[in-house]
C-alpha cells in the first residue's frame, strides 16, 4: 500500500513538472534568453544573473513609475562612475576599453529611456508579455559587461516584438 502511494505522489510530481516546462511562462523565458543569445558576441560565455517571471505589457513604450525609477536608478549609478571617470566627460584620454564600451551601451539605452520617457505613453490595452533579464557577458572585444535587458512579446508569447537593454553597474 505505501509503495503504491509513493507511485502516486512519484507520477503525480512527473506530471506536474512536465507540464511547467511547457507552460506559456517557461516558454516565454526561454525565448527570451534566446533572443538575448542572438544578440551577443559571445553567446557560450552569458550568465543569466536573474530572469523575472513574465508580465503583462501594456505597449512596448509603457512601463509602470516603478520600472521607471528602477531604470532611471540604474543608469544613474553608470552615468556617476563615468562622469567620475572622464572628469565630467572632459577627458577620454585615460579610458580603457571596459569604459569605451560602457559610454556607448550607456548612451544607447538613455536614448532608448528618454525616447520612452517623452512619448509619455499612457497604459493602454494589454499587448502582450515582458521578461526583464540580468546578465553577465563579453563583448566583442572580449570585455565582460553587466546588463539589464527587456523582452517584449506579443499577446500569445509567441513572438519577440521589442527588446532594449540597459548597462548595469
Amino acid at each position: 500500500m505505501k509503495t503504491k502511494v509513493i507511485a502516486i505522489f512519484s507520477l503525480a510530481a512527473l506530471i506536474m513538472s512536465s507540464c511547467a516546462f511547457n507552460s506559456p511562462m517557461h516558454r516565454m523565458k526561454k525565448l527570451a534568453k534566446e533572443n538575448l543569445e542572438a544578440s551577443l558576441d559571445y553567446p557560450k560565455q552569458l550568465k543569466v544573473i536573474a530572469m523575472a517571471e513574465p508580465d503583462s505589457a501594456f505597449g512596448s513604450n509603457y512601463f509602470s513609475k516603478q520600472e521607471i525609477k528602477g531604470m532611471l536608478r540604474v543608469m544613474s549609478v553608470v552615468t556617476k562612475q563615468l562622469m567620475e571617470k572622464t572628469n565630467g566627460m572632459r577627458d577620454f584620454s585615460k579610458l580603457d576599453p571596459y569604459y569605451n564600451a560602457l559610454i556607448q551601451r550607456q548612451m544607447s539605452a538613455a536614448s532608448e529611456v528618454q525616447n520612452m520617457i517623452f512619448k509619455n505613453v499612457q497604459k493602454g490595452e494589454w499587448s502582450g508579455w515582458k521578461v526583464k533579464i540580468d546578465y553577465e557577458c563579453a563583448d566583442k572585444n572580449g570585455i565582460k559587461y553587466r546588463a539589464e535587458r527587456w523582452v517584449f512579446f506579443d499577446r500569445k508569447g509567441n513572438n519577440v516584438v521589442k527588446s532594449f537593454e540597459i548597462p548595469l553597474p
